[in-house]
């Protein structure tokens, strides 16, 4: 929900000067500029936001940066972020579904925040270790893209879906898996897994009825600098490219086309692991810059 702060100019015919009188009632200078009155308003935006990131300001104030519900990602200080007795200490950690008032002036930095209520914490998540690092990686995915206000919904209902996933599951790799093809999709870079991108030949073949498996029994590969996969006779060496067994393919496209947790081909340990290296690649090619969270996530997710 959004307003504008009202502000009606007042002038004092003794002095010259100029006022505006804001919601509130109260006065405060305005130089009088159409540039300056223009600069002076505000909007009021009131939105669910998941935090992000927080960063430390002051000794009892903390930036906030959160994934809003209407107006894409926004950052602003939250005084007392850092402070038990303020009462918003909680509402300053990460992964938090807070409701906020905030009020943005254009081209600023920061948003001022002016009224944050807590609405779901999660707390399992901070208790185990593998849950956390999974949402520190959904969080780090979506601290790198740009999130226009028009598809921010969709951003912020995908995320707290994952979230509140993790929150009651036993794992996260499926859950990761899923948050992954789905954000794919939201960029708009999903690959291309029906034929080969260097030779254009198919890579499935009918099995049964209608169901499709790969036509080859040896690795393919992710290519994310092709934007799919490489059939084996087209695969080469390449720090843009992921190998990827055909039960893994298979899987893979399974899912992609579906987007289901209940589809009927079933991974393997093998499988999940070898799509976590082939998405991280495909990531790190799209953003230009390794994923620091996922280096902890990969070395918690494969202890054998």
């Amino acid at each position: 929900m959004e307003r504008s702060l009202s502000c009606t100019p007042l002038f004092d015919c003794s002095s010259s000067k100029s006022f505006c009188r804001c919601s509130t009632g109260s006065k405060a200078p305005f130089a009088g500029s159409k540039n300056n009155w223009h600069n002076f308003r505000m909007k009021i935006i009131e939105t669910e936001g998941i935090v992000l990131k927080t960063m430390d300001f002051k000794e009892k104030d903390c930036i906030l940066t959160f994934l809003t519900r209407d107006v894409g990602k926004k950052s602003g200080v939250l005084h007392g972020g850092k402070s038990v007795r303020s009462g918003n200490a909680a509402k300053a950690e990460l992964f938090v579904i807070n409701h906020f008032e905030f009020s943005e002036k254009q081209d600023a930095d920061l948003v001022r925040i002016r009224k944050c209520e807590l609405l779901e914490s999660y707390p399992p998540i901070r208790r185990n270790y593998s849950k956390f690092l999974h949402a520190n990686y959904f969080t780090e995915l979506l601290l790198q893209c740009e999130i226009p206000a028009v598809e921010s919904q969709d951003y912020f209902d995908l995320l707290k879906q994952a979230i509140s996933q993790l929150s009651n599951s036993k794992t996260g790799i499926e859950i990761k898996f899923n948050f992954e093809l789905q954000l794919l999709k939201l960029f708009g870079i999903q690959p291309n897994l029906e034929s080969c991108v260097q030779c254009n030949s198919d890579l499935w073949q009918k099995k049964s009825g209608r169901s499709l498996a790969p036509k080859f029994s040896v690795p393919y590969q992710l290519d994310a600098g092709l934007g799919g996969i490489r059939c084996p006779n087209c695969c080469i060496r390449n720090s843009s490219s992921a190998y990827l067994h055909p039960g893994s393919l298979a899987f893979f496209r399974g899912r992609q086309t579906s987007l289901q947790s209940d589809s009927a081909i079933r991974p393997t340990q093998n499988n999940l692991k070898e799509l976590d290296q082939a998405l991280y690649v495909y990531f790190r090619h799209f953003f230009g810059r390794d994923l620091k969270s996922h280096s902890l996530l990969k070395e918690n997710s494969w202890k054998s």
